[in-house]
Order: structure tokens, then C-alpha cells, then sequence
């Protein structure tokens, strides 16, 4: 086994070899992304990234704003949307950049510590389920992964060459792609999601342990010139973001941490799921805070234990720290807010991920070389078996197996009841292109009083019960006892794990047909078969 002293350095210059693997790499974490990337529904987020882009400019960057984001991402999107508005349309632009992120991956391993390393940490990147998860969702966590990667590919340049970053810029062997890839990398990412805040902390740290190392007697120029850049960078940086940031609070009423109240509160429990799902290669449901099962059991120990090797192996250079502290600095900041306000979720530390893996595919090369080749393959096979199951997993709600059955089925003077204050939304987006739109037929309302009210005047009910997004949740039990006042349901209709659609008759009426086929609903238990005999389409439905 090599020592940290004899581990391999790699260079800035690929080889045949490193373009080879680089590109089988990239066509796999490609695959992995735009395989069944419409067979999830839409969920809260995404529905609500799809009501952004069809809104006229000025609305967008207002709603983005007031909603604490930043527009860039949905005006991206806007421009692309014309092209095609479905699930898949929104989505592949997020795979793209997820793709993207492991090119640079490898990069930035390859640079560190050679071609294994590399390897490693790109197939990590690549096969990652929650990287795949993201990669496939209309929202903009893997542009943000890609752009901080692409700033920390800098910063590891500059932690590289001190001497070269510290020369005045018009000096032929200034470095300008490191401070370029620093400065465009963290603009961008700032620009574009909040998320990346927590990267200025851990940028600026490595930055300080760079310009601390060039502080001797006899380098005290270069202390100059590093600093002098160092300033440059940040006053660019600043200029190009402070005015977005300022939109944001503006926007708020100076009411920012009080908006997260729906993230759940910090848990032991809560800070095992993010890290398996972030750093440990488990699955992560999207509106509970839970992994789900895993095929491969050790895959996570094993990356837990290469993470550390590679940390260990780093420990005295250079680069090493501007890794740790790329990976550290997120969850250990969010850990710290959340003892005020918790702020840990797994989307949250997403780009974290990224120096971790390169940590692991230094560890990787504490291996004797001649089991690297064997491990390498070992670990795609495991990596693959891991992530199959997220194909055919339900991470989200159907909603739109939901907006079909009511689509279908609701007449005109019914009431659609939701428990979820945000699935009016939900069922509006994910509402079938071929039926009339259900608020067109029934009034759709998550008011258990405007319910109870119409109920009484004659109106048929349909309670939906269903979770749209992450946050306070109740049980079908809890659901029907607060609905109680309508009675016992005509229909149970199960839409997947998370939703249960409940139809109520009018009162006084002594049973209610279905508008298409002439079948009794008020049917006997068992009552969930009764969906069986409903003749809805369960074809996806994309908005």
C-alpha cells in the first residue's frame, strides 16, 4: 500500500487514456440521467417551476424574488420551453448539468491524485442516486453542483501554483483559469441559487490558507499579490451579486428563516438521512425525510471508509484542505444555523458531494495498484445494482394518477376537497391535456368549510388526502376524522403510497353512478378494489 508521501499526483494534462475514461464515464452518468427521467410526476417544486416559465418576464423575476429565489435558472428555462413543456422538456436540462458535474469531477481528481482517483470519483458522481434524483428534476441544484464545482476546479489550481495566483494579472504566467474558473464558478452560482452562499465561507477559507502559506520573510511579494487578487476577486464577486441578494430581502420583509418553517426540526435521525442520501449512496424519498431501502447495504460504509482515507492521505497538502473545506464547511454551517432554525435537508448540501467523492477516489488509491483495475469494476457493478431500484421507485406523489381520476370522473357542482393547502396547484398542473380541467367542472378548495357548506347545499365531494411536498403531513385515519362531518365515503381510491382520494355523496341521496359506465360506487369492502372497475387511463401524464 502506498503511503501519503508516495501517492500519486496527477497533472493538468489528460492523456488518451484519461479522455477515454472520461467519456465512458460521462456516457454512463449521461444514461443514468435521461433514463425514465418523465416517469416520476411532477412534484410542488418542479409544478411550481412550471408555472414560473409560462409567467411574462416581469412576473417571473417578481415571483422568483418573493419566493427566495433567483430568476436566472427560470428564465433559462423559459427560453428552452417553447421547445417542449412536458416533464421530460424541463427536466433535461438539469441532467445536462449533472452530467456536466462529473466531467469536472474527474478534472479536478485526476489534477490531485491521478487517473484512479479520478475514476473513482467520477463514477461516484455519475451513479450517486440522489445526483441522479436531482439530474432529473426541473429544478436548478445541479446547475449549482456544476457551477461550484467548476469554482472549486480553481480554487484547487491556485492551491496548486500559490506563486502563479499571487502574480499581477498582466504577467504572462498569471493564473488566469484559476482565478477565472474561482470568480465565474461562484458568480454564477450565487446568481442562481441562495444554496450556494455557504460556498463564499469555505471559498474564502481555502483562500486565506493559501495566501497564509506564501506568508515568509522572503515571499513577502507574493503575500502581496495574492492578497491584492485575492481582494480583486471578492470586490467582483460582490459587485455582481449583492443587488440580487438585495432584491431577495427586499422581497421578504426581512422575514427569511421564519419562510423554512416547514423543513422538519434537526434530529439525529434526520442528520443520518441526509448524509447517507448526500455522501452514502442511499435513496432519499422527496416529501419525507427518509431513505429507502438499499439492494447494497455496504456500498455506504465502503465510501465512508475511502472518505476517510482520502481525507487522511490529503491532510498535509495544499489542496487537501481546500477539498475538506469544500465538503465540511456546508453541512457543518446548516448544522449550526439549525440549532436557531433547521435548515439541514439533503438538496440543501448537494454540492458538498462533489469534493467528498474526490476524497474517496483519493482514498481509492491507497489500494496496490494491481487491485485497482479489479476494485474499479467491483464498484460500478455495486453502484449500478445500488441505483437500479430508483427507476421504478415511487419518490414522489402521483398527483397526476390523482388529476387523471378526478379529470375523469367529477361532474359539474361537485367539490374537490384537499387536504394539502398546496394541491389545488398540483392537480391544476399535472391536469390531463384531453380532459376538461377539473376546476372548469367542480370547485377545487383545500377550506374544510367551503366544503362542508356545498356538501349540504347538494354537492358531491371528492376529499384528497396527499402530500405534495415536504412538511407537516397527516395519516388517511387523521384525515377522514377530520372530514367525519360528511359521513362514511362512497369510494376509496389509493393513488400510490401517498395520496387516497375519498368521494362523498350528497346528503339524502341514495347512491351516486359513474358518468361513463353505469357502476354502482357505493360499493362494498373491500373498498379499495373498487378502483379496478374505474375506467381511467393510467397512462404518465405530463403537463
Amino acid at each position: 500500500m502506498l503511503t501519503d508521501t508516495q501517492m500519486p499526483s496527477g497533472t493538468g494534462t489528460f492523456s488518451a487514456r484519461d479522455a477515454a475514461w472520461l467519456l465512458i464515464i460521462v456516457f454512463i452518468g449521461l444514461a443514468a440521467r435521461l433514463m425514465h427521467i418523465d416517469s416520476q410526476p411532477f412534484w410542488l417544486d418542479e409544478a411550481l417551476t412550471y408555472q414560473r416559465v409560462h409567467l411574462g418576464i416581469g412576473s417571473l423575476i417578481a415571483d422568483s424574488f418573493s419566493n427566495r429565489h433567483m430568476p436566472s435558472y427560470f428564465l433559462m428555462l423559459q427560453a428552452l420551453s417553447p421547445l417542449d413543456t412536458n416533464n421530460a422538456g424541463l427536466r433535461i436540462p438539469s441532467a445536462l448539468f449533472g452530467t456536466a458535474s462529473i466531467a469536472v469531477v474527474f478534472t479536478i481528481a485526476r489534477r490531485v491524485a491521478g487517473r484512479a482517483a479520478a475514476v473513482v470519483a467520477a463514477l461516484l458522481m455519475a451513479l450517486s442516486p440522489l445526483q441522479v434524483q436531482y439530474g432529473q428534476e426541473a429544478r436548478s441544484y445541479t446547475l449549482v453542483t456544476l457551477l461550484i464545482t467548476v469554482a472549486l476546479w480553481g480554487l484547487v489550481r491556485l492551491a496548486q501554483n500559490p506563486r502563479g495566483a499571487a502574480l499581477d494579472f498582466r504577467h504572462a504566467e498569471f493564473d488566469r483559469f484559476g482565478w477565472g474558473a474561482y470568480v465565474l464558478g461562484t458568480i454564477g452560482a450565487l446568481d442562481v441559487l441562495g444554496d450556494a452562499a455557504p460556498w463564499l465561507l469555505a471559498a474564502n477559507l481555502s483562500l486565506y490558507l493559501i495566501w497564509r502559506s506564501l506568508r515568509t520573510p522572503h515571499n513577502s511579494q507574493a503575500s502581496l499579490g495574492f492578497r491584492r487578487n485575492w481582494l480583486f476577486s471578492a470586490g467582483l464577486i460582490l459587485m455582481f451579486c449583492v443587488p440580487f441578494y438585495g432584491a431577495i430581502l427586499a422581497f421578504s420583509d426581512g422575514q427569511m428563516l421564519q419562510k423554512f418553517d416547514w423543513i422538519p426540526p434537526l434530529s439525529w435521525q434526520n442528520l443520518r438521512v441526509a448524509a447517507k442520501s448526500t455522501y452514502l449512496m442511499r435513496m432519499a424519498a422527496v416529501v419525507r425525510f427518509s431513505v429507502l431501502p438499499t439492494v447494497v447495504p455496504l456500498l455506504g460504509l465502503l465510501v465512508a471508509a475511502l472518505g476517510g482515507i482520502g481525507l487522511y492521505r490529503m491532510r498535509r497538502r495544499l489542496e487537501g484542505r481546500v477539498l475538506l473545506l469544500g465538503f465540511a464547511v456546508l453541512p457543518l454551517l446548516l448544522l449550526a444555523v439549525s440549532l436557531v432554525k433547521s435548515m439541514v435537508l439533503p438538496r440543501y448540501i448537494l454540492w458538498s458531494a462533489a469534493p467528498f467523492f474526490i476524497l474517496v477516489g483519493i482514498g481509492a488509491t491507497a489500494l496496490p495498484r494491481r487491485m485497482l483495475p479489479v476494485a474499479i469494476i467491483a464498484l460500478l457493478l455495486l453502484c449500478t445494482i445500488n441505483l437500479l431500484p430508483i427507476y421504478h421507485t415511487e419518490t414522489k406523489p402521483r398527483w397526476d394518477r390523482a388529476a387523471a381520476t378526478l379529470a375523469a370522473h367529477v361532474r359539474p357542482g361537485d367539490t374537490v376537497f384537499t387536504g394539502d393547502t398546496n394541491a389545488p396547484t398540483m392537480l391544476a398542473v399535472l391536469q390531463p391535456k384531453d380532459q376538461v380541467p377539473i376546476d372548469q367542472s367542480a370547485l377545487v378548495t383545500s377550506r374544510l368549510d367551503v366544503a362542508l357548506a356545498r356538501w349540504k347545499q347538494g354537492s358531491r365531494v371528492w376529499a384528497v388526502n396527499g402530500r405534495s411536498a415536504m412538511g407537516p403531513g397527516i395519516t388517511l385515519d387523521a384525515f377522514k376524522s377530520r372530514i367525519a362531518a360528511l359521513g362514511t365515503p362512497a369510494l376509496e381510491i389509493p393513488e400510490g403510497k401517498e395520496i387516497t382520494i375519498l368521494m362523498f355523496d350528497a346528503p339524502g341521496t341514495a347512491g351516486s353512478t359513474s358518468p361513463r359506465d353505469n357502476t354502482d360506487w357505493r360499493l362494498t369492502p373491500p373498498i379499495a378494489t373498487a378502483i379496478e372497475t374505474l375506467p381511467v387511463s393510467r397512462r404518465r401524464i405530463a403537463p
